[in-house]
């Protein structure tokens, strides 16, 4: 779903005013294995999604660095350059392969080719699921920060379908206008960490001057080792990676609300 997301949202910033926008879905056997501009994919059978704009098209020179964490050709302040990347991480994570063709001034079709899964893996999957998974529910009121539209939307639904009470705002200016409003006291801030003028850390600064012991879950594409040398070591500060699943978010939440401080 945030993959669908992500890509319906740069098509429609492609298209600007007016377009068309079409996802198609097939199911596709490959009886060799086959060149994915520069991905081989093995033999096998692949649901495959298609996402197709006729907007503005990608240049050849920035084609081959879409998927780059933080590249991105919007203007300052009107994205972070995380979404095709976050895009990529999860296709992979899935086992996944993803592919983009683009022509300047006729439009992009983004390519994602799934291997399906066989009956008696989906059958152990399913007796998992009802058997014993971990019980990823919660109660709590939390503060969703972040400004890619895409990603907060993906968050938010998941996070209140598992029985969290969840605030949204889309820039740090944002979160501090909906803390101000009376009884949105939170139990937990989950935050971006760049995010145009305040950014998660200076956020967080500011929150802090009111609920010095409020619990922090950063999401970033920065790597933890590094981004924690700016946290001071605070022991209440979490961090989840970009790109994150439905389960990896709903998981770190519950374990932060349920860890002791």
């Amino acid at each position: 779903e945030q993959v669908i997301i992500n890509l319906v949202v740069n098509a429609r910033d492609a298209m600007e005013r007016s377009g068309r926008l079409t996802i198609r879905t097939e199911s596709k056997t490959l009886h060799r294995e086959s060149k994915l501009k520069g991905e081989t994919l093995p033999a096998g059978e692949y649901v495959v999604i298609e996402v197709s704009d006729n907007g503005c098209g990608i240049p050849p020179e920035n084609l081959n660095r879409i998927f780059e964490p933080f590249f991105s050709t919007k203007e300052v302040g009107a994205g972070t350059g995380l979404g095709l990347s976050t895009v990529y991480g999860i296709v992979r994570q899935s086992g996944g392969y993803l592919s983009v063709e683009s022509q300047v001034g006729v439009g992009t079709t983004f390519s994602i080719y799934l291997p399906c899964l066989a009956e008696d893996a989906e059958q152990s999957q399913e007796a998992e699921d009802v058997g014993g998974g971990r019980d990823l529910s919660g109660r709590g009121r939390l503060l969703l920060v972040e400004d890619e539209d895409a990603v907060r939307a993906f968050g938010a639904r998941a996070l209140r379908n598992k029985g969290y009470q969840v605030l949204e705002a889309d820039s740090g200016e944002a979160a501090l206008e909906v803390l101000s409003q009376e009884d949105n006291d939170i139990d937990l801030l989950v935050t971006d960490v760049v995010m145009p003028q305040m950014d998660g850390p200076g956020l967080v600064r500011e929150v802090r001057k009111e609920h010095p012991d409020l619990k922090v879950i950063f999401i970033s594409g920065y790597a933890e080792d590094s981004f924690r040398k700016r946290l001071d070591n605070d022991a209440a500060i979490h961090f989840l990676p970009k790109p994150f699943s439905l389960k990896q978010l709903a998981g770190k939440v519950k374990e932060v609300l349920d860890s002791p401080g």
